[in-house]
């Protein structure tokens, strides 16, 4: 009995050291931010109006969209069939950007 008590109390002592050394990861880092949240919009909607934003998967930038401004929904409706018909709307993780071929 007193092997028993003296293991569990030894195995209790070795989780609670293996534990202890894990209390600080990651360590603190500093968060302090030199921006005020209005430059943080700002500088986000400048990036939006650039084209400059990446989203997706791999880490691939988004493809840049033209707004259609004065295209009438036929014209873009023609586009779209014409991008279907050479393969170019199919995408997923492995396939993206789309190619030809």
């Amino acid at each position: 009995m007193k092997t028993l008590v003296s293991a569990l109390i030894l195995s209790a002592s070795f989780i609670g050291a293996a534990q202890a050394g894990e209390l600080d990861y990651p360590p603190a880092l500093n968060t302090q931010s030199t921006v005020t949240r209005a430059q943080v919009q700002q500088e986000l909607a400048a990036a939006r109006a650039n084209g400059e934003l990446v989203s997706g998967e791999e880490g691939y930038a988004a493809a840049p969209f033209a707004h259609a401004g004065d295209k009438t929904r036929a014209q873009v409706k023609q586009e779209l069939a014409a991008a279907r018909a050479q393969g170019l709307t199919d995408s997923g993780e492995l396939d993206y950007p789309p190619v030809q071929g």
